[in-house]
């Protein structure tokens, strides 16, 4: 009867969002039913379209500013006008400005050619800018830049301005980790980026002030857009890539597709096989009821993970406006065991008391793991229809087996099980309708995620707990772009009501569950003038803990220390505002962030001598940062050079009692990468990370050398890719950490070291299709 009367509510709220959805747009459609349109296309000498070509219309009788756009990213623009003819004044940076007769309707196709200068008999070809400004953040030209030739979407991403990492895994200086979609799918498994290829990729938009549409957690968003490539018939392509480190892990991926007329028919499939080895010392004083002073050494992690990855999916073009399709995926850990041994030295209140030689096997079970996306995307009359659905489920039975033998007391066998089962089902609507001379984009999304964990110690050392969370998320959200002569103004706002039931052994539980009702404003301002393009925005974002984090689960790292979650974590509250500057290959970038109730990993008192790892709010913490960066060429010399630096100022008196918390950052990048011919490109990358301070850590200093040779065969048919990371296995893991009565200090090898190659075969290769962007994006991480 309780789950009738939940889901009759959640139907109820769904109508009631959906009613005053469709109640705006009836509004809205006669609002801008008065005005008619000029409509066209904006394409370069390469017939390729030019996105970003400024468009304004001019009086036919002075020439006097009437209505200004922009194109977009295929090179279309549309002005509402209730002129029946003008002047139309088309230019971009790089090209010669058309100046054309306008008049009501569609007025056809314009093909923008290069501009060119000619001093004292030298010709001087202007090239089109790499950066340029989107509502949201930067766009990267790819396909018209020297980054076509970088070998792999994975390349080209760790060679953005503010982008840093490698293999699928990024981060957005100042922003954090960010989703990525290729064509609005988002990806879920990082070897798709190292599959496509550079001189697919038509442009890379960094977004940096996440709009209206995307969940209020989002603070960062990479989003791929490949070159429409068309063509009927079978395609196929493999990716084969080994790592050589201390130990050897292979993968090997395979990609098929068939299309035919509207139909399109597509599968992947990936194993993975991934080992390392890696080290670690460490020293830690706790003051609980004794003051305990712990050293480890010799500490070695072996780690092995087999993983099957399947998907299936289809893409149906109804008719020019309307298409639809669906992916099935799956996924299977065949082998997860993390083997460690370590020796520690315990010494209480000051007195050597006891030794103990640790062995411990972590083994973890996958049930298969599915998900389920749709989509349709559609046009009726100017209005734009995006709806998405996802459904995730996850299964984990995760087992800890520890051999604990002391000197004292001789041997001791803990055991622990964990198991977690994770559901969401989520959907998504967006509508698009232009209004005036801008956009508007609302709608709505909802989402039912589901975590259950078990956590049992047969030895009881500590509780045995079985808790359950229950979390949906309905939200209404509307943005807002308009031009203004050189100016782009875009506004939106996003409202959350979460409603989150904490149950522990089948007992809801008042503290740990909440309710929260959140308004997530943003604004962006952007300008554009000659060469120089600028933005300033503003967005309120949230942090919200995993399921996992907000679990009761229990780790026994020895007698005096385990790992724990922590149901009364509070969400953080993020406000920041970010100024983008780009002339050409120049960025510079510079930005504020101030973070309420920030969720940290800590170290704090548990039980007298015993001390616990887990997750805890901090206070207050601000960053201010800046970076430049600067990616010229001379002849076959590319590189890309940037600096940054961050500092944060921490506010939380309950760490680091004594010690600075502010030191600042600062990193250097140089990319230097010889382009020796159009399919043969040597790489050699620097990078320098100073000390520095970030939350309740102290980092020292690190840095790397890394080498890369990317060579095409047969017409970027067959792509070989050899890579040596770390060469001078320099980039160590060393840092402090300031927890409640305690200092934890580590050197840790992390394995980094490494020498890898890729080969890729592709046989009538085609993008996907698919045109779905899923709902509850940011909910799967936090699952």
């Amino acid at each position: 009867m309780e789950k009738l009367k939940n889901s009759l509510h959640s139907f109820l709220i769904m109508k009631k969002y959906s009613v005053l959805l469709l109640f705006a747009a009836l509004i809205l459609l006669p609002v801008a039913s008065k005005a008619q349109t000029i409509n066209g296309r904006i394409i370069d000498e390469l017939s390729q379209p030019i996105p970003f070509a400024n468009i304004v219309l001019l009086s036919l009788n002075d020439s006097a500013f009437v209505q200004g756009t922009v194109s977009n990213d295929d090179g279309t623009f549309s002005i509402e006008t209730d002129r029946q003819e003008g002047i139309l004044k088309i230019s971009s940076v790089g090209y010669k400005t058309i100046y054309t007769d306008a008049r009501q309707g569609d007025i056809g196709v314009f093909q923008m050619q290069p501009e060119t200068f000619t001093l004292n008999g030298v010709t001087v070809k202007a090239e089109r800018p790499q950066f340029k400004m989107s509502d949201d953040g930067m766009v990267v030209s790819v396909q018209n830049s020297l980054l076509r030739q970088a070998g792999t979407a994975d390349e080209v991403l760790s060679q953005i301005p503010r982008v840093s990492g490698s293999n699928g895994n990024f981060n957005v200086f100042g922003k954090g980790r960010p989703l990525i979609y290729i064509n609005n799918r988002r990806i879920t498994n990082a070897s798709e980026l190292s599959q496509l290829k550079s001189s697919d990729i038509k442009n890379v938009e960094l977004i940096t002030n996440p709009g209206a549409q995307y969940g209020g957690t989002v603070q960062a968003v990479i989003k791929i857009k490949t070159i429409p490539q068309r063509g009927d018939g079978w395609s196929f392509s493999s990716y084969s890539f080994a790592n050589f480190s201390r130990k050897f892990s292979p993968m090997e991926s395979l990609n098929l597709k068939y299309r035919h007329n509207n139909l399109e028919l597509f599968g992947n499939f990936r194993i993975h096989s991934l080992h390392n080895r890696q080290y670690a010392e460490f020293e830690q004083t706790m003051q609980g009821k004794h003051l305990i002073r712990e050293t480890g050494k010799d500490t070695i992690f072996n780690n092995g993970d087999k993983q099957l990855r399947g998907q299936i999916g289809l893409n149906y073009d109804i008719s020019k406006n309307h298409s639809f399709g669906m992916v099935y995926g799956i996924a299977k850990s065949l082998h997860d065991v993390v083997n460690a041994s370590s020796f520690l030295d315990f010494a209480i209140d000051k007195t050597l008391q006891e030794q103990i030689q640790m062995k411990s096997a972590y083994t973890s079970y996958h049930t298969p793991d599915h998900e389920f996306d749709t989509y349709y995307t559609g046009q009726m009359g100017k209005l734009s229809i995006d709806f998405n659905g996802t459904y995730f489920y996850s299964k984990q039975t995760r087992t800890q087996s520890n051999e604990d033998y002391s000197s004292i007391s001789g041997m001791q066998i803990i055991d622990v099980n964990n198991v977690t089962v994770n559901k969401m089902l989520a959907g998504k609507l967006i509508l698009t309708y232009p209004i005036l001379k801008g956009k508007l984009n609302f709608g709505s999304e909802y989402i039912d995620a589901r975590s259950e964990g078990s956590n049992i110690n047969i030895q009881h050392i500590f509780d045995n707990a079985n808790t359950q969370i229950k979390e949906r998320n309905l939200a209404g959200f509307f943005d807002y772009s308009i031009p203004f002569g050189d100016f782009r103004v875009r506004a939106g706002l996003r409202y959350e009501r979460v409603v989150s039931d904490y149950f522990s052994n089948g007992v809801w539980q008042n503290e740990p569950s909440r309710k929260y009702s959140d308004w997530f404003p943003n604004l962006s301002i952007l300008w554009s003038k000659g060469k120089w393009q600028a933005q300033l925005g503003y967005n309120a974002k949230t942090a919200r803990p995993s399921y996992r984090n907000l679990s009761s689960w229990m780790q026994y790292d020895n007698r005096y220390e385990y790992q724990g979650g922590n149901p009364f974590l509070q969400p953080a509250k993020i406000h920041s505002i970010d100024l983008t500057v780009t002339r050409n290959w120049l960025t510079f970038t510079a930005g504020y962030k101030n973070t309420k109730d920030l969720v940290a990993y800590v170290i704090r008192p548990y039980n007298e001598d015993i001390f616990i790892k887990t997750y805890a709010n901090i206070n207050r913490i601000q960053n201010l940062y800046a970076s430049v960066s600067a990616s010229p060429k001379f002849g076959i010399y590319q590189p890309v050079y940037e600096a940054s630096v961050l500092k944060q100022f921490f506010k939380d008196d309950s760490f680091g009692d004594g010690v600075s918390l502010g030191r600042p950052l600062l990193s250097f990048r140089m990319r230097n990468r010889f382009a020796i011919r159009r399919d043969f490109t040597v790489s050699v990358n620097l990078s320098y990370l100073s000390s520095y301070a970030n939350t309740i850590s102290v980092y020292k200093e690190s840095g790397a050398i890394d080498l890369n040779i990317y060579k095409s065969f047969f017409k970027n048919k067959l792509i070989c890719n050899l890579w040596v990371r770390d060469l001078l296995n320099t980039q160590k893991r060393r840092y402090t950490m300031y927890g409640l009565n305690s200092i934890f200090t580590t050197n840790q090898d992390m394995d980094t070291r490494c020498f890898s190659i890729g080969i890729q075969y592709n046989f009538n290769t085609t993008r996907n299709k698919y045109k779905g962007t899923g709902a509850g994006n940011d909910e799967k991480g936090r699952l």
